[in-house]
């Protein structure tokens, strides 16, 4: 299987969890494609994303404090690598909160999975390659592709590059490939007539 299951718990229907799950999918693919199974922890009004690395440690990714409901009032994100058992042990892996070391990455997600990935922890050794192909009314197209990367890099850069196109450039997301158990991430973007594909496909190297 290519992504990690789903976390298993009754949490699954509940309409918050739900809200929460899907707003964060961009924090949470990536862990999960690293292999990582990833829930949305919701307590006392503190919401997280916790990703069980396999090894009897867990990241907890906030923001400032909790997770806001909504994910576009994130500034930056705090992640902490923590032992499941003792808690007390933690180290600060990342910080783009306002006034975090890499608070220049604000809300990027790249930096954020780039440092997480550099973790010693059980992964997929898989590598993945993010591509676009714009194509213009009249025809003309072109391609644009990042190198290849590890899979919480490049899922976290499929998100980052669907979100500059809307955000930055004005597209809308027409359709996109339901989440896959065994394939990898495709977008359809169209704007006036021209269309951005964006996708994830398994390196050959």
């Amino acid at each position: 299987m290519t992504i990690a299951a789903l976390p298993d718990h009754n949490r699954r229907t509940d309409p918050q969890w739900l809200n929460l799950f899907n707003g964060y999918r961009h924090v949470i693919a990536p862990l999960r494609y690293n292999g990582w199974t990833t829930d949305i922890e919701i307590s006392g009004g503190e919401n997280h994303v916790r990703a069980d690395l396999g090894d009897g440690n867990e990241l907890i990714i906030a923001s400032v404090r909790s997770l806001p409901l909504d994910p576009n009032e994130v500034t930056g994100w705090s992640v902490l690598r923590q032992d499941i058992e003792d808690p007390a042990l933690h180290t600060v892996l990342y910080d783009s909160t306002p006034t975090g070391p890499q608070r220049h990455h604000r809300n990027c997600l790249i930096p954020m999975f780039a440092r997480i990935d550099d973790l010693a922890a059980p992964k997929s050794a898989t590598r993945l390659i993010v591509s676009t192909t714009h194509t213009a009314p009249y025809g003309a197209s072109h391609n644009q592709t990042a190198g290849v990367e590890t899979p919480g890099v490049a899922i976290a850069r499929f998100f980052d590059w669907s979100r500059q196109l809307i955000t930055d450039e004005g597209y809308q997301q027409v359709w996109e490939c339901p989440e896959p158990q065994d394939g990898y991430p495709l977008a359809l973007f169209e704007k006036v007539g021209h269309i951005t594909t964006v996708r994830v496909t398994r390196s050959n190297d």
